[in-house]
């Protein structure tokens, strides 16, 4: 017995709730909303320790992505009667409402608080009603409710018939119908009829005539829109900017020169080897510019080439030659006969540093006076792209926005990055000859041959203009004509004076052949590069839905 009133002595640990939630909700002529929120609680120093946290939202998703926001503005914080310190935070998309003093532990027992805040943006402008669609409590919430009401007051009396009055209950997305409401002139009072649970809450819907709240203009709307979706309109509008000049700098410098007449050359450009050549065809440098100069020199005796797995020797032959544009480094990388230089799958510092040589030296040669990349209008479009992009994301644009808008700016920065570049008249006229190098190259019908008056497809001019072909990308096609005319032992034998390789020889194809080349300005590429280098009163209404809401907590 004793032990049974000693167990009734101690308190029994309370349940943190909120004992009674009241919104008084005022709307003005111009729409503004003045709300006051009592709100008295239960607290057990538990989760409520120093006071409550109220979270409002502020940000809110429409048609299309498009962003809506409101003001929200705090008037005061009481509790039990007396002035209350609050701070008000910033959340991802509303705010959020501190009562309370780091230093201040509350007393277990009942507190009233009462917060009052002022709002606008709140209300719907249809073509036969106005309406509050009103979100009272929030479902966010981490506490039952035991009673919860809201009243709302228009700005002039109004017939109770002529309102439209609904309510929905339950957790988010609910329809629930645990409410009563009573209409009055001038307003409506609604109360839920049953205790809440966490995260379940009231969104109330007023409807009244038209002209009791001013409509905002379209002007002043559209002004709100801009402002919430600053961010979405600032990368739309980079993009736009970004095409509009990369368009008109292509306009103005980017056009080529009309072609001339095309018909087949037998001989390649007077003084440009096929490194100049495919630089020529590409307006740029590549490996294979590298890989084709190589061949070139080897087809003119200087070096020879031993392929064995992968692996490519390059060795000096002792005899000179003349230099064509963009070759000379490569006698620099060669010392002498018998020191040979390898090119393999890992990366070389030499043959880097010789591949940028013969690059500086083929811009150098050619330059500006046969094509232009304009390269300075790439750049303020890629400028342009990057400070939209960056502008976007301080402003808050949607994610979804902004990965959008930055594809659509790479695809057109991608475009331009191919239509920019264009020929000079004199580079025109030299484009055309390497087109017609090309087609006499790429013709693979001994028929066509005939009709076109080729020179003889002898085993001399298959070598002579191999180099041509893998800088034009048609090695393939050349050396199936010749293994088809000579045979592929003839073709191999060919080249063996500058070219040995185990991926063909006597019983090889012209496929195994033509891929052999490739494969040096593959391994070329390895060994050049660095590694790491709604409305709620038509029946869409549920609970959560409106303005208003959020939810709160204890600290």
């Amino acid at each position: 017995m004793l032990f049974i009133a000693l167990l009734a002595a101690v308190p029994a640990q309370g349940v943190e709730k909120i004992l009674d939630f009241h919104s008084s909700i005022r709307i003005a002529r111009d729409g503004t909303l003045t709300v006051t929120e009592r709100i008295e609680v239960q607290s057990e120093g538990s989760q409520i320790r120093r006071g409550i946290l109220r979270d409002f939202p502020t940000g809110y998703s429409g048609a299309l992505g498009a962003r809506a926001r409101v003001p929200f503005r705090v008037i005061g914080v009481t509790r039990d009667g007396r002035s209350e310190h609050y701070a008000v935070e910033r959340l991802a998309n509303g705010e959020r409402i501190r009562i309370g003093s780091a230093d201040v532990v509350l007393s277990p027992g009942r507190h009233v608080y009462e917060i009052t805040y002022r709002t606008s943006r709140q209300l719907g402008f249809f073509s036969d009603h106005d309406e509050l669609y009103w979100n009272v409590n929030g479902n966010g919430w981490t506490f039952p409710f035991d009673r919860l009401s809201a009243e709302v007051r228009l700005p002039a009396p109004v017939p109770a018939g002529a309102l439209r009055l609904a309510a929905y209950t339950g957790p988010q997305g609910s329809r629930g119908s645990s409410y009563e409401v009573f209409a009055r002139e001038g307003g409506a009072a609604f109360r839920a009829t049953r205790a809440f649970a966490p995260r379940e809450g009231m969104t109330i819907v007023v409807g009244f005539p038209k002209g009791i709240v001013a409509q905002p203009s379209l002007a002043a709307r559209a002004g709100w829109w801009l402002s919430a979706n600053a961010g979405a309109v600032a990368a739309l509008l980079g993009f736009a900017l970004l095409f509009g000049f990369l368009y008109w700098r292509w306009w103005l410098v980017g056009v080529d020169p009309q072609p001339g007449p095309r018909f087949p050359r037998y001989e390649p450009p007077p003084g440009l080897g096929p490194g100049a050549v495919r630089y020529l065809d590409r307006m740029g440098f590549d490996n294979k510019c590298f890989a084709a100069a190589l061949l070139d020199l080897g087809a003119r005796g200087f070096l020879k080439i031993r392929e064995h797995g992968g692996v490519y020797d390059i060795e000096r032959t002792g005899k000179d030659v003349e230099w064509l544009p963009g070759e000379k480094p490569i006698s620099d990388m060669l010392t002498a006969p018998g020191h040979p230089v390898t090119i393999g799958k890992e990366y070389s510092p030499g043959v880097q540093r010789t591949r940028e040589l013969c690059e500086r030296m083929l811009a150098l040669h050619l330059g500006e006076q046969f094509f232009s990349r304009n390269l300075g209008s790439f750049i303020t479009g890629a400028v342009i792209a990057v400070a939209f992009c960056v502008l976007g994301l301080v402003l808050e644009a949607p994610a979804a926005v902004l990965v959008v808008v930055a594809g659509a700016m790479a695809l057109t920065l991608l475009l331009f990055w191919r239509l920019l570049p264009a020929y000079s008249v004199p580079g025109r006229k030299l484009q055309d000859e390497i087109d017609g190098l090309r087609q006499y190259l790429s013709v693979a019908e001994a028929d066509t041959l005939r009709r076109m008056k080729a020179p003889p497809q002898t085993a001399s001019e298959f070598a002579r203009f191999l180099p041509y072909a893998v800088a034009l990308g048609v090695e393939k096609t050349w050396a199936e004509r010749f293994s088809a005319t000579l045979g592929s032992a003839a073709v191999a034998a060919a080249v063996s004076y500058y070219y040995q390789s185990d991926s063909f020889g006597g019983g090889s194809s012209f496929s195994d052949f033509g891929d052999s080349f490739s494969d040096l300005s593959n391994t070329v590429a390895s060994a050049s590069t660095a590694p790491g280098s709604s409305s709620g009163a038509r029946g869409g209404g549920s609970s959560g839905g409106g303005g208003g809401g959020g939810g709160g907590s204890g600290w």
